[in-house]
């Protein structure tokens, strides 16, 4: 489950980006996250996955404040898919995709 408890952000410029967010995702659901150009959609999913965090507030992935573990940990649970997926794809094929993936995650070759 993530949870979202009354999160703030600002960013380095100045900018509030986040202004009291709450919300909770239990495990299983599927969420769009949908607004205008600028409204903090992206800002907001960041923080899931501990790119970044709140200046003010929590955000729990399963339980675990996301500022408390590293991104690495929290990549193992939480997805994210950006707009561009030439920014996230790095293999050619599906297979080589997935190969990527696991090899990062420390699964043997001949598991893979």
């Amino acid at each position: 489950m993530i949870e979202v408890e009354d999160v703030y952000f600002t960013y380095p410029n100045g900018v509030e980006a986040l202004k009291g967010i709450s919300l909770k995702i239990k495990n299983g659901e599927f969420v769009a996250i949908m607004g205008q150009n600028g409204a903090g959609k992206t800002t907001l999913v960041k923080h899931f996955n501990g790119l970044l965090k709140p200046t003010k507030g929590k955000v729990l992935v399963d339980g675990v404040e996301t500022t408390k573990v590293s991104v690495a940990t929290l990549a193992r649970k939480v997805g994210f898919v950006f707009q561009n997926p030439d920014t996230q794809l790095f293999s050619e094929t599906v297979e080589d995709e997935v190969a990527f993936a696991l090899k990062n995650f420390g699964f043997k070759e001949n598991v893979i």
